[in-house]
């Protein structure tokens, strides 16, 4: 739908309908230089390249469908079809979209349905079906790059650790898509404060969660085996053992501050300070109030965790302790995408989608290693077939250094590009 507001003027107009005429040249003008490279490779082609026929080809870019024609052979030498042109630009079979068409999609799928994604991730005069977008989601294999150097400071590495409950198809029930954020380090800007060196990862597996979680302590976080980290959250168990589960360092369980004090204000009606609750004498009094509300599940918790782990609240006086932080809660990031009542998605779609989000919450690079099906080249030298230069006359006065530098390739015949 073209949305043209009433205040559009005609040189405005004028504007939106030259870059859509010149959008529609440029891939003209490039299906028939893609066909005169075809024509001359026909020309000059070993003889037992049998011409079967002709076929159309179409490949949709980010400004609009590329289409062509070239020309079927058949290899009586090898026994085997192939298109010569794709061959030697290298055109991956069966591939009906562009690379950046694909990464477009695959980013507009983390924050909204696959049918937008196909609508606004693509062209707008060729949108993309809601299951191209699920396949390309299920099938690719994702590359991650993470190009960007931590900023250099003292603070200490806090990670905060939480769960969202998403819809899944192997399960009636809401399966647990498990969250981390890390942070080394706050900059306030006024009375908000915003995180350094943030790091999210995510997944349905708690166990695959933590071995990543080592990975990026060691490898993006330089940790030694004498650093000490803070480890916060609720009062969940798997919260509270997750230090046990860290190898790469020391590491410290630290109880959310407000799930502490809320529980207690709601369960006893007390307001507790900081330095009160680090108090041998007040915890075993607490403890001793704590016993007789056993059906109060935050208040069972909170008394089991003072018996096991009494010295868990003293990173409260700590000033290396900078708390858990609303920008690490889950919510921020998961929500927009699988917070949507019907949204409903398979155990291995929810993690890839999460791994997209993760990556452009964090700033990395999205790559996509996908299996190369690519025609190989005929044995020429049987047929004596050399490559010459040859020029195809292409006009590149209008082009920027990285198109001129393609077409120079193909002008002048260097095909190994």
């Amino acid at each position: 739908m073209d949305i043209i507001s009433s205040s559009t003027t005609s040189f405005e107009q004028f504007v939106v309908d030259y870059v859509k005429d010149l959008k529609i040249s440029g891939l003209s003008e490039l299906a028939k230089i893609l066909e005169r490279i075809d024509k001359n490779l026909a020309s000059r082609r070993p003889k037992y390249l049998r011409i079967v026929k002709i076929k159309p080809r179409s490949i949709l870019t980010s400004i609009g469908m590329l289409s062509f024609k070239r020309r079927y052979y058949y290899d009586e030498i090898e026994c085997r079809y192939l298109y010569l042109l794709d061959a030697f630009l290298a055109i991956l079979k069966r591939n009906k979209l562009m690379y950046d068409v694909k990464i477009k999609l695959i980013e507009a799928a983390s924050e909204m349905s696959y049918a937008k994604a196909g609508r606004y991730g693509s062209s707008e005069d060729y949108p993309v079906s809601k299951s191209t977008v699920c396949r390309l989601i299920r099938n690719s294999e994702f590359i991650i790059e993470d190009h960007r150097a931590l900023f250099s400071n003292e603070a200490a590495i806090h990670v905060q650790l939480d769960e969202k409950f998403v819809h899944v198809k192997e399960n009636k029930h809401k399966k647990k898509l498990y969250t981390c954020t890390i942070f080394k380090g706050i900059r306030r800007c006024g009375e908000k404060r915003m995180l350094q060196n943030r790091t999210l990862l995510a997944n349905v597996n708690l166990s695959l969660l933590l071995k990543r979680l080592n990975l990026v302590l060691k490898d993006k976080y330089r940790v030694f085996l004498d650093d000490e980290i803070f480890i916060s959250g609720d009062l969940a168990s798997y919260i509270q053992h997750a230090p046990d589960k860290i190898l790469v360092c020391k590491a410290r369980y630290v109880p959310d501050k407000y799930h502490i004090k809320a529980a207690l204000k709601k369960s006893l009606g007390l307001v507790a300070s900081d330095e009160e609750l680090n108090d041998k004498n007040y915890q075993e009094t607490l403890i001793k109030a704590l016993d007789g509300l056993d059906n109060d599940n935050d208040a069972r918790k909170i008394k089991t965790m003072l018996k096991r782990n009494p010295q868990c609240l003293k990173a409260y006086l700590n000033a290396d302790y900078e708390g858990c932080s609303q920008e690490c809660m889950n919510s921020h990031y998961y929500c927009p995408r699988f917070d949507k009542v019907p949204n409903v998605f398979r155990l291995k779609t929810l993690d890839r989608l999460a791994g997209v989000i993760n990556a452009r919450e964090n700033g990395h690079r999205l790559k996509l290693g996908f299996e190369k099906g690519l025609y190989d080249l005929p044995n020429f030298e049987l047929g004596g077939f050399i490559i010459e230069k040859g020029r195809y006359d292409i006009d590149k006065t209008e082009m920027g250094y990285r198109t001129r530098r393609l077409f120079n390739n193909i002008e002048y015949g260097n095909w190994g590009w």
